[in-house]
C-alpha cells in the first residue's frame, strides 16, 4: 500500500470531471451553488472529493496524513465493533511489541503518586534501566531535557521508548537530590509469567497471553516440578487474554489429549485446537474474576469442560471473539474481529463469561494477605 501522502493524492485524483457544491453561511444567511455531480458516487469517489474540497477550501493549514489516519479509523469504527480498529504506524509497531511480549526502551514501569509524580515503580531485570542504576522510587522530572511535570504515565512511556540503540537523558529526583542518566534504549523481553512455591503448592500467574508466554510457562512449570510440588494454582485474573496460539499452547501442557477450543469464522469454517497425550497432571485449581477475558476465558473454558480443573473466582468478562491483524506496506494495519470461539462443549462464551465452579468474590488479587480466593483454591487442591 502507497503512504498517507499516496493515498491522498489518489483521492485527489479520482475527482476528475466532479464538479462542486458550494454553501457560504453567514449567521442565517447562506449562498449556496451547485454543479453537477456523478451519480452514484463510490465510496472512494466521494472520499477524493471531500479530501480535494478541504485541501482547496479549509482556511487553515492541517495535517493531510492525520486526515488519511481518521479517514481509516472511521471506515473501521462505522462497523461498531469496539475490538476492530485501524491501527497507525505507530499504533501498529506498539501492539507487535506487546503482543511479541518485547518494548524497545530502557526496561521500567512507572506510575503516579499521591502528587502526581510519575515514579519509577519497577525495574525489568536485564534492562538498560536496571544497569544505568535506575531505582524503584526514582521520580522522573524529565527526558532529554524536556519536563514531564503534568504528563500522563502513557505520555512519559511513549516519550522513554524509540529505535534500538538510540540515547535517552533521563533527569530523576532521588531522595530530593536530581540525578540524571544517559541510557542506551534496547529491546527488553518482558515478563508475563509469574510463580514461586508455597508450601507444596505451585503457584502461577499469567498476566497476558503474548508469543513468549508460553515459553516463560513452561519454564515455570518446569522449574517448579523439580523443587517438588502437590498441585498448581493458576491465577489469571485481571488477565485481558491476547494470543490465541499462546492459550492453546499453554492448555496443550496442561490438558490430556483432546480439543481444547475451535474458532469458526463468517462463512462457517472451523479450526480446531487440540492437545496431545502429554501434560503435567498435577491437581489443578484456577483463579479467575471480571477482569479474565478472551484467551484467559478460552483457557478456563477448555480445563472446566475438560474435567481437568476446579475453575475458582468470580464470573469472567465475556469476550468470545477472535481478532485478525492485516499489516500494511506503510506500518499501519488493520484489526478485525474475523471468528468466535467456542468452549470444547460447543459454548461461545461471548456477552455472557464462564461461570466459576466456586463462586468466590475478593477485592485482593495477588496471593498475599487475605486472599480467600487463593485460600479456597489451596484448601480445595486438598495436597
Amino acid at each position: 500500500m502507497a503512504d498517507k501522502q499516496s493515498a491522498i493524492r489518489f483521492l485527489k485524483g479520482a475527482l476528475c470531471g466532479a464538479a462542486l457544491c458550494c454553501a457560504v453561511f453567514c449567521g442565517r444567511a447562506a449562498l449556496f451553488t451547485e454543479e453537477k455531480t456523478p451519480e452514484n458516487m463510490t465510496v472512494g469517489e466521494k472520499a477524493a472529493l471531500i479530501a480535494s474540497m478541504l485541501e482547496s477550501n479549509y482556511i487553515e493549514d492541517f495535517d493531510e496524513n492525520g486526515l488519511a489516519d481518521k479517514m481509516y479509523s472511521g471506515m473501521a469504527d462505522s462497523v461498531g465493533d469496539p475490538y476492530t480498529v485501524y491501527l497507525s504506524a505507530e499504533e501498529m509497531t506498539a501492539f507487535m511489541d506487546e503482543a511479541g511480549g518485547t518494548v524497545t526502551g530502557i526496561g521500567i514501569v512507572m506510575s503516579k503518586d499521591e502528587n502526581g509524580n510519575c515514579v519509577v515503580s519497577d525495574i525489568i531485570n536485564g534492562s538498560p534501566a536496571e544497569s544505568s542504576g535506575l531505582k524503584a522510587g526514582d521520580i522522573i522530572t524529565s527526558i532529554d531535557g524536556e519536563s514531564v511535570v503534568g504528563l500522563s504515565v502513557p505520555e512519559v512511556s511513549a516519550l522513554t521508548k524509540g529505535k534500538s540503540d538510540t540515547y535517552i537523558r533521563i533527569g530523576i529526583l532521588r531522595n530530593s537530590e536530581p540525578l540524571v542518566f544517559d541510557i542506551k534504549r534496547s529491546t527488553v523481553e518482558l515478563n508475563y509469567v509469574e510463580h514461586r512455591k508455597d508450601g507444596n503448592i505451585g503457584y502461577i500467574k499469567i498476566t497476558e497471553f503474548t508469543k513468549n508466554a508460553a515459553g516463560q510457562f513452561k519454564n515455570a512449570v518446569k522449574e517448579l516440578t523439580a523443587r517438588g510440588i502437590d498441585g498448581i494454582v493458576l491465577d489469571l485474573r485481571d488477565n485481558p487474554g491476547g494470543i490465541i496460539d499462546s492459550a492453546a499452547e499453554i492448555g496443550d501442557l496442561l490438558l490430556p489429549e483432546c480439543v481444547i477450543t475451535y474458532t469458526v469464522d463468517k462463512n462457517g469454517g472451523r479450526t480446531d485446537f487440540t492437545s496431545d497425550s502429554e501434560y503435567c497432571s498435577l491437581p489443578l485449581a484456577v483463579l479467575v474474576n471480571g477482569g479474565s477475558a478472551s484467551a484467559s476465558e478460552l483457557l478456563a473454558g477448555a480445563i472446566q469442560d475438560n474435567g481437568r480443573g476446579i475453575i475458582i473466582g468470580e464470573q469472567t468478562y465475556g469476550k468470545g471473539i477472535v481478532q485478525g491483524l492485516y499489516g500494511f506496506n506503510d506500518g499501519s494495519g488493520l484489526k478485525i474481529t474475523i471468528q468466535r470461539y467456542f468452549t470444547p462443549n460447543g459454548v461461545c462464551i461471548h456477552g455472557e463469561g464462564i461461570t466459576p465452579d466456586i463462586v468466590v468474590h475478593t477485592d485482593v488479587k495477588d496471593a498475599y494477605g487475605d486472599d480467600t480466593q487463593y485460600e479456597k483454591a489451596v484448601e480445595t487442591l486438598g495436597v
